[in-house]
């Protein structure tokens, strides 16, 4: 059995490493990867990890769509919008996760700054979104309330 899974994985990496080795995979976006951030266990150790000791600043701009009640917590639609000029970077937290930094989105000019996802919520708990845009960092909260819980729950 430990073989075939070695085979199995070994067969699964080459072409990974294969692309790495010829310089084909982006080594800019793989060193900018916020490990320690999405290993996190506190919403605050996440957030120092992602931002530093940066205020965010509310924003209405920031249009963050979930539902009020989440009857299964195992999938949960999330979708992050703005309208802000500049867009850099698009993070979700949840507070009520074991690991708080549920993603990160980078945006260039070339895309609408929009993010929508699927996501595992724990128990009723905030989602957070983080925008920066022109070098500023914005806010938006929304509660959601989770009837059967999805990350070690029921």
């Amino acid at each position: 059995m430990q073989r075939r899974h070695l085979l199995q994985t070994g067969l699964a990496a080459a072409p990974v490493a294969a692309l790495g080795l010829s310089g084909f995979l982006p080594r800019q976006a793989l060193a900018t990867w916020p490990a320690d951030a999405f290993h996190a266990e506190t919403l605050e150790k996440a957030i120092a990890d992602l931002i530093g000791d940066r205020t965010p600043e509310d924003s209405d701009r920031i249009m963050l769509t979930a539902p009020d009640i989440a009857e299964n917590g195992r999938v949960v639609p999330v979708e992050v919008a703005t309208d802000l000029p500049g867009v850099e970077t698009m993070s979700l937290f949840s507070d009520g996760n074991p690991f708080p930094l549920l993603a990160r989105a980078h945006v260039t000019p070339a895309v609408a700054p929009r993010v929508s996802i699927r996501v595992k919520m724990g128990q009723s708990a905030n989602l957070i979104a983080l925008v920066e845009a022109d070098g500023k960092l914005y806010r938006s909260i929304r509660v959601v309330k989770v009837t059967a819980g999805g990350c070690g729950g029921g």
